[in-house]
Formats: C-alpha cells, structure tokens, sequence
C-alpha cells in the first residue's frame, strides 16, 4: 500500500447533501461530534432554549411519520444525484489517445519528494485536495518502465509520502468515462447495525488465528509478490488456491466461485470470489484487498507479510468461518483480491471501472490493506480513514464494532496522501469504508525485506478485523435465517426522539459570526438534545422510508459556546432547496446511538 502519513491535518472541506445542501463539516473524533467551532453562539436564535423547535418566520419544521415500518433494503430510493466522472477532467483530455501514461500522484506540500516533481515539464494538472496541504499532480509517463520507477520512488522511506494511480495507459481502460454523467445510489443494510443478531455473535468465536498467520507465511513464502516480477502470476494463483481452500467440501461448493481476472498489458491477475444471493443478486457488497507486495531497491525480495498478506488472510478467514457455517446472504457477497495495486491501483481501477460501465449496483464495499501490526504488541485498535470513504459507511463501523466488539476505534479524520484499492471504488462512484492498523504509528516495515510475520506483531488485531467484517457482511448483505431475531429485537429497540430543530438564514447572522462555508442566501441547521449527546449526524431520506438514508451522513459541528443544560450542533446549507426531508441520529460518549428523528424542513 502506498505509505501513510503521521500528521494529522484537520481542514474544513465541503459536502454536498441533498438533504440540506452544500455542507462544510470539521474534521474530529470520534464520539465527540466534529470539534469546536469556534464562537458561533450567535448561531443560536436569541432566546432559544433548544427543548422545542424554533418558531421560524420562514422555515417550518415537523416530524415526519415514520410509522412501524421494520428496516429492510429500500432498492428503489432513488439515492442522492452526483454528477461524478472517474477520472475527473482528465476524460476531455486529447493526450489520453496518443500512447500516454497517465499518473496521478497524491503527496503533501513540502519535501524533498514534492520539490522534485513540481518543476517537472510532465505535469499536466495540479490540484489541491483536499486541504491545502495536500497536492494532487496528474503527470505524463511514456513507458509503463517509467510508470514503475515513479510508483518505486512514491513508496521509498526517505522521499516523503505519496500514493501513486495509473488513470490510463495505451489501449487500456482505467477511466471508465461512461460513468460521467452515473448517479451515486446509497443502498441501507439489511439489517439496522446497531441491533445485536445471535447469529452473529454465535460465529464470531470461530475465527482461529493460527489460520491467518498460515496463509500470510504462504504469500510471504513466494519471497516478492511483485506485479512484473518472477512470482507475479504464482501470487494471484496461490491467492486463487486459498481462496478456493476455504470452502471446499461446504455448503458453498457448488454455489460459490473463484476466478482469476486478467488486465490488459500485465501478467498479474486479480482473484475474485462470489457467493449468490438469495434474494438481491443485482445488489452486491464487496470486501477487497490487494496481493502484490513491493521493495523499492529491490523487487525480488518484498515478503509483504503486513502489505499486504495480512489483509488477503483475513479475508480468507472470513470465507472460511461463514463458508463451514454455511450461511448465506439475502444480497451477493464478492471477494476481492487485487494484483497490481503497489504501482498505482490497476487490478481495482479495471475492475471498478468495469462495474461502472456495466451499471453494476454495489453497495458497500470494504477495503483491508495491513491488518496485523500494532505499535504495540497486541493492540487491537481499528483505525478508520477518511479519505476516499463514504460518512455513512464509517458510521456503518463503529455502529459495528460498538454493537459487537466493545467499540475500541479511532476516527480521527486523518488527512492523508497514500490510499488503497477502495479509491478505485469512491472514484467510480460506489460508497466504500477502509479500517486499518494505526494510521498514525503504522508499519514502518512496509515495502521492505523486513515486512515478515515476525514483525507483524497484533494477531489480536487480524482476528478482530475478522470479526468485523463477518459483522459487516451480515448487516449488508443481510445474513439469511436472521429475520425472527431482528424483528424481535427492533420491536423493543427504542430511541429518544428528544432532537430539537432552528433553520437560521444567513442574513440573521452578524457576518463576522458567519461559520465556514455558509454563504449568502444560506442556511444554518440548529440541532439540540441533552447534554449527553455527544455527536449529531444527518442524512437525506425519501417518501419510500423515513428511516433509511438516501444519501450520504453529513457530521454536525459542535457549539461550544450555548445554553446550559441542552448540547447544540450546526451544519451549513446551501440554502437552494426550499423543502426536505431529513433524519437525523444521535450518539452519546460511548458512540452508542441515543437519539433519532425524521423531520420535514419547509420554506412558507
């Protein structure tokens, strides 16, 4: 995996929901909201208490009916409407069809690294994003040689931190440019996360972690999974061996499939597995990893026991457990390992763009790339980044890993310049979520000679992301023979409606209290409930269901600075629509959910 950074750089950045329009969120922890904003206490309508909805001369807000409706996949939510191409600007370009290499390289200001490429007559673009501390440069390349000296120098130590894409190369589709003018869907789980299923919990002590450690010392074993070199094809055909191996003489032989995928201009291939579902086969959840391995100086030897063995053994594993379980899910469930990721995520850009252009509905999809090392020894804290990953989907995770494994996670809002395969789904459109060791005190072994099991030292740590993502497969794909349970359990499962509502226009607010990203003609949304609630978030939903979001979770931001005895949050809308429909949860300190409301806002 292309290398992580240390600092934590927290900006403001916009998204947009449907909901409510354009809004500007702050980075933070989480359980803890978004961070302070500031004095913005003149957000806070004069005399507004927060126990009741505020009367607004303009805005009109009401409960929405929820009814008794049980949560179960809304497929016909139309979803939230974004234009998205999956290489950006760069389809219209006329270079993309006279045999160039296309490479985008995604670095932080400042650095030895940074200073040798931004002079280079090659670049094409030059972006900041997301934050201005962190550059996006497009860059021509005219030989795939050239292409892999580039990724080699990204994933050195010494240069700085990068990750490195290849968006095109000569007759090779890695844009999928009918994808331009695609619609982003966000399809609910099968089942609400936060609600404990037996069957679940019944599985989770069957992970054996002697199994993991297994297959990462057959991988590490080839000596280099490198995408070129000698064992480039042996790789992806012992990932195919394991992968087969973990349902062989189950329920699932017969139904369930691996193959190799190949990609035009290389001899690695991706392996991919799949398992039917029992009702929504045109819906599919993917959990995703990579199998090549790389060491700069030399591509020979790169064991790649953490970078990423780890992540395909964990993967397995999961296969493994669910497959001698024999359970099965209502949606498709797909397994992905990826060749040629280490030199700029091709095996998940073809594939990804292949989906897109197909129309093919996915609608998670969970990337592991190093899941067995700690800082320290034994840790088994999950970390989650942020970039190239969808609000709801992080939610999704930490709803998981409270319900199931005690919490123990970080959110941190990490800005970063390397990244995964799951970029090659965000970039295509699809919601994706990435938990990973440390962010922060990651592997330093990675990419090189000393990437071995002996140092990859938290086996607590890959069996926990066993345990998630069987959790994760569950609620998504919607584990079958569950329904009984669920029902019986949503019936007594209950939330405090106590969310109070202020729609303030910008014009009511002095300029100088006028919070990032509101503009003129914009509006404030005021949240309220008690002094416990620790975290708003809100999403849009539609006359289908008022429980389940049709768009992606937008985080509220908390004022500091309020009336004693309730807590207040805000977020910034555009103010174009004039009428929506939202829900909003809440959480408390222990990131368990505390609160929920639908609620219609109308202009009079």
């Amino acid at each position: 995996m292309p290398k992580k950074v240390r600092r934590r750089w927290c900006a403001s950045f916009t998204i947009l929901l449907a909901a409510i329009g354009g809004v500007a969120i702050n980075c933070g922890r989480s359980g803890g909201g978004q961070g302070s904003s500031g004095n913005v206490s003149e957000l806070i309508p004069a005399g507004w208490d927060g126990k009741s909805d505020w009367e607004s001369k303009r805005w009109i807000v009401a409960d929405l009916d929820s009814g008794t409706a049980k949560k179960r996949p809304a497929s016909t939510i139309p979803g939230q409407r974004r234009k998205r191409s999956l290489c950006g600007e760069l389809t219209s370009h006329p270079h993309e069809s006279q045999g160039r290499f296309l490479v985008r390289v995604k670095l932080f200001q400042g650095g030895a690294l940074y200073a040798s490429l931004a002079g280079n007559p090659r670049i094409r673009q030059m972006t900041l994003r997301p934050s201005p501390e962190i550059s996006e440069l497009t860059l021509e390349a005219f030989s795939l040689q050239e292409v892999e000296d580039l990724a080699r120098k990204f994933h050195g130590h010494s240069a700085g931190c990068a990750g490195v894409e290849l968006l095109s190369a000569p007759g090779i589709n890695l844009c999928g440019t009918q994808m331009a003018n695609g619609v982003i869907k966000i399809t609910p789980p099968v089942f609400d996360e936060t609600i404990k299923l037996s069957m679940v919990d019944n599985m989770l002590p069957g992970v054996i972690p002697t199994n993991i450690r297994a297959d990462m010392t057959t991988l590490q074993g080839l000596g280099s999974r490198y995408y070129n070199g000698s064992q480039a094809l042996s790789a992806s055909n012992s990932v195919q061996t394991i992968m087969t191996s973990t349902y062989a003489g189950t329920g699932w032989s017969g139904l369930a499939t691996t193959n190799q995928v190949s990609h035009s201009g290389f001899t690695q291939r991706s392996v991919v597995s799949s398992l039917p579902g029992l009702e929504e086969n045109d819906t599919t959840i993917i959990i995703g990893s990579h199998l090549d391995s790389i060491h700069p100086a030399n591509q020979a030897d790169a064991p790649g026991a953490d970078d990423n063995a780890s992540g395909v053994a964990v993967m397995a594993e999961v296969m493994r457990v669910l497959s001698r379980s024999n359970t099965r899910f209502k949606r498709r469930v797909e397994w992905h390992a990826y060749g040629i990721e280490e030199i700029g995520l091709v095996g998940s850009g073809q594939i990804a763009s292949n989906y897109a252009a197909t129309d093919r509905k996915v609608a998670a999809m969970l990337q592991l790339d190093m899941a067995a090392y700690a800082p320290e020894a034994g840790n088994e804290t999950i970390h989650l980044f942020h970039d190239d990953t969808t609000t709801g989907l992080r939610r999704s995770v930490k709803d998981l890993l409270t319900t199931y494994l005690g919490g123990n996670f970080t959110d941190l809002g990490l800005k970063v310049a390397g990244t995964s395969d799951h970029r090659s789904w965000y970039r295509a459109g699809y919601p994706t979520v990435f938990p990973f060791e440390d962010t922060l005190n990651y592997n330093r072994n990675m990419h090189t000679p000393e990437d071995t099991i002996a140092n990859a030292n938290s086996p607590a740590l890959s069996v926990r992301m066993v345990k998630l993502v069987i959790a994760f497969l569950s609620h998504h794909a919607g584990i079958a023979g569950a329904d009984a349970d669920y029902d019986a359990k949503m019936v007594s499962a209950s939330r405090d409606d106590d969310i109070k509502v202020a729609i303030v226009d910008a014009d009511q607010i002095p300029t100088g209290s006028w919070p990032p990203g509101l503009t003129s003609g914009g509006t404030v949304t005021v949240f309220s409930g008690p002094e416990s609630l620790a975290a708003i978030e809100a999403c849009e939903v539609t006359g289908v269901s008022t429980r389940d979001c049709a768009s992606d979770r937008t985080i509220g931001t908390k004022i500091e600075v309020a009336p004693a005895g309730r807590s207040f949050f805000y977020i910034v809308s555009s103010g174009e629509n004039r009428e929506s429909r939202a829900r909003t949860f809440g959480y408390g300190q222990d990131n368990s959910p505390t609160h929920a409301r639908s609620i219609s806002i109308t202009r009079k």
